[in-house]
């Protein structure tokens, strides 16, 4: 009965050991762990605090207004950028753009008090590589039977500061290939009737001449000096799509925007 009795208080001490050692041996394995987590928790909330103050210090882009007669257009500019070089050039050329097809009607012998215009605009892309921006509205000039619907873009490459234009920033050809393939091209406009009239017109352009209008399409920058695309296409960036606009006569729109989808 004696053994018995110690040989089970043996084992109750032997398994405590046991159970002590196991404990001790796990805490050792277990604190490390219990480090490193904490450790890359830091980093985290480290990196998301970084991370805010970054998005805090992003530009901004306010309204401002040129108003003349009854001409208005509203244009955007930027401010809180890093570099005041660069922030100087881009609002200029924001500015510049707007206010760019006032010209185009005074360039054709038009009295700017015959003009009666408003735009509104709308920002498309707002990232840290580029600004991408579409002007619309609409336009009446004394003496003409109705009012024309404007629309016109402009692109801002952040980086260096200036304006650039669909050959700057995407493949043309490939922009050309996607275009001819019309019955995958989706519209802007919800009317059908708009929609097949003016993917007609398309079709009837040549590639070469619409390689040529890709080509020219946006406002360039030659010798510091803003220039107009002499025929009359723009394009803006919004998510994974560029937006064509090419021109159309006023019984179908005055202007068609097609939608082609980035690789």
């Amino acid at each position: 009965m004696k053994k018995s009795a110690l040989l089970l208080t043996g084992i109750t001490i032997l398994s405590l050991l046991l159970m002590r050692n196991f404990y001790v041996n796990n805490l050792k394995c277990i604190n490390p762990i219990k480090k490193e987590i904490l450790a890359v928790n830091k980093i985290n909330y480290f990196n998301m605090e970084v991370s805010l103050r970054n998005e805090s210090k992003q530009y901004e882009i306010i309204d401002e207004v040129y108003s003349k007669d009854h001409v208005k257009i509203n244009y955007p500019q930027i401010k809180n950028y890093a570099d005041a070089v660069k922030l100087d050039s881009i609002n200029k050329d924001l500015k510049n753009a707007a206010l760019s097809i006032v010209n185009i009607y005074v360039e054709n012998n038009t009295n700017i008090n015959d003009i009666n215009m408003e735009v509104n605009y709308e920002v498309k892309t707002k990232n840290n590589k580029y600004i991408s921006i579409a002007f619309n509205g609409l336009v009446n000039i004394k003496g003409t039977a109705y009012p024309t619907s404007i629309f016109y873009t402009v692109n801002i490459d952040l980086e260096n500061g200036s304006t650039v234009g669909l050959s700057d920033y995407a493949n043309v050809q490939g922009v050309l290939e996607k275009l001819k393939k019309l019955d995958d091209v989706k519209m802007l406009s919800e009317d059908d009737k708009l929609i097949e009239a003016q993917k007609s017109v398309i079709k009837n352009i040549s590639d070469d001449e619409l390689l040529n209008i890709l080509k020219d399409a946006d406002f360039h920058e030659k010798d510091g000096v803003i220039e107009i695309p002499k025929k009359g296409a723009y394009s803006y960036m919004e998510d994974n799509k560029i937006v064509i606009s090419i021109p159309m006569i006023h019984a179908i729109g005055d202007h068609a925007e097609f939608i082609i989808e980035k690789q």
